[in-house]
């Protein structure tokens, strides 16, 4: 279980547990040791795929008709990433295809369930 909060006004983004967060690589960031592209790039982005996605993304998406733009915090209005999915983005590795759904990992609060625990202890 991974809580992700809107590090501006702190309310949780995502209430069911059935997305996944995702490297540059299309990796499950929760279940790697390894995170993009190679061990000395710190990633400042997290991605989803458009498989499961919170209600506030579908419907901005929706609102786009699958085409490209910005995702703003559905409370207070915060950008906290983008999505494109007309163009397919490479990354830095210029190997890989990144997800097309970004969201900006320094305007998040991410806690899996280890640090959750540390926090209620």
């Amino acid at each position: 279980m991974i809580e992700v909060k809107c590090r501006h006004c702190r309310k949780n983004l995502f209430q069911n547990g059935s997305f996944t967060l995702l490297t540059s690589h299309n990796e499950d960031k929760n279940n790697i040791e390894h995170t993009g592209c190679g061990d000395n790039f710190i990633e400042h982005f997290l991605y989803m795929s458009t498989e499961n996605l919170p209600t506030w993304i579908q419907e901005i998406i929706d609102q786009t008709s699958w085409t490209k733009g910005r995702l703003n915090c559905p409370f207070c209005n915060t950008r906290l990433g983008s999505f494109n999915l007309i163009i397919d983005t490479k990354c830095n590795c210029g190997i890989c295809i990144v997800p097309p759904i970004r969201l900006i990992q320094s305007k998040l609060d991410v806690l899996n369930e280890n640090d959750m625990k540390h926090y209620m202890h």
